[in-house]
């Protein structure tokens, strides 16, 4: 009897938002996928078609999940690009209908003999790609950079290129469900982050509340949602780069996604209470709003309140916030107050509680004026932050 081979593992490449790549090593093998390599910022992993649908509709702190196309060495000068990515078979992975775009990123830690311009070394490529389908089929695929139905992204570190089809297309912290936002939101993906370093995956599942004293426009909310029905974020989005793939497999695809929306928990009895306040009237209704388009409205209750005027609701919970910070001198001494406030509403209305708080200033974080059990370094957009976790007793 002939023996069916066993078909080679997709090469793939997760990208995360900067301290939060244990986590997402974490969501990885659980999905269940093979790490092969751990970077600040990204998991190399493998696994089968299945496992690729899988990390972009579950994982919650990635940003990208690309699928490596090829490594290549000793690429000093755009020359050498050009044919190493002219050298490609493009018309396996898309057609001379669909658009792409190139994307390249470069890092280095030796001297380099020629200096890179990634947007020079970006069109060398996107050059060869066009020029591939014009040898081809007389004619160039049209580059649309905002929306493409294929994005390939190329990373060049010192002189290796390795290179990806971006399975994503937009970024997966983009659920699909903000549609109202206050000043600075975080992001659904670092978001999701805080609440798994905080282990709320576990505690949601163990008679713990959850509470977000400074909603703003309730990311931290729908994602602690999210997590405790078992949500798969992917599951709200409906555009993914694999669409535009010539290797997509759609019944495999609405197999694995059924799959998924079969696993949540939607009936609030079996659910953990889950509160926010916020003492913007607007910020509120910006969070009932978005939980609206995530579908978790029913799942948490919200109050227009100040922290200080709240208290425990039931003996052990989560807090995970992110209170407002600032930039400017006089507005980090404008609020100092307010983050003292936190640490004596935590110590004397919250005990049996964990909780979280992210920031971008050290002197804030003091201010609270309690001792983490356990602190993170993290990047929350451009601003180099911490996150603390106490414990009240």
């Amino acid at each position: 009897m002939k023996r069916t081979p066993t078909p080679t593992p997709y090469k793939l490449f997760a990208i995360c938002p900067g301290g939060l790549d244990e986590v997402l090593k974490k969501e990885i093998e659980k999905l269940p996928a093979t790490v092969t390599h751990a970077y600040p910022g990204g998991i190399e992993f493998e696994g089968t078609l299945e496992t690729a649908y899988l990390a972009t509709l579950k994982l919650r702190t990635a940003s990208r999940v690309l699928l490596l196309l090829g490594s290549h060495k000793k690429i000093f000068k755009p020359e050498e690009l050009y044919s190493t990515i002219r050298s490609y078979d493009w018309e396996k992975h898309f057609s001379l209908e669909s658009t792409f775009a190139i994307f390249l990123t470069e890092s280095h830690t030796k001297e380099r003999r020629i200096p890179v311009n990634p947007q020079f070394w970006a069109l060398k490529a996107k050059d060869a790609v066009a020029d591939y389908f014009l040898q081809k089929h007389g004619k160039r695929p049209n580059v649309e950079r905002k929306d493409p139905d294929i994005a390939i992204r190329m990373h060049l570190h010192d002189q290796i290129l390795k290179v990806y089809l971006d399975l994503s297309g937009p970024s997966l912290h983009e659920r699909g469900y903000r549609r109202s936002s206050v000043e600075a939101p975080i992001k659904e993906n670092l978001a999701a982050g805080l609440l798994l370093l905080s282990d709320w995956q576990y505690t949601c599942n163990e008679g713990f509340g959850f509470l977000d004293p400074f909603c703003g426009s309730g990311t931290l909310l729908v994602e602690a949602a999210l997590i405790a029905t078992r949500t798969a974020p992917g599951l709200l989005r409906t555009r993914f780069g694999f669409f535009g793939w010539k290797d997509h497999d759609p019944d495999l695809f609405e197999h694995v996604h059924a799959r998924l929306k079969s696993e949540r928990i939607l009936d609030p009895a079996k659910l953990p209470l889950i509160v926010g306040c916020d003492r913007e009237k607007e910020a509120v209704q910006a969070t009932r709003t978005n939980l609206e388009a995530a579908g978790m409205a029913d799942f948490v209750r919200l109050k227009v309140n100040s922290f200080q005027d709240t208290a425990a609701f039931q003996e052990k919970g989560l807090i995970v916030t992110n209170p407002p910070y600032g930039i400017r001198l006089e507005e980090v001494e404008s609020l100092q107050e307010t983050y003292r406030g936190i640490g004596s509403t935590l110590k004397h209305k919250y005990a049996g509680w964990w909780a979280g708080v992210i920031t971008s200033e050290k002197s804030l974080m003091h201010s609270i004026g309690l001792k983490p059990e356990k602190k993170w370094p993290l990047h929350n957009g451009g601003l180099e932050s911490q996150f603390s976790l106490f414990k009240m007793y």
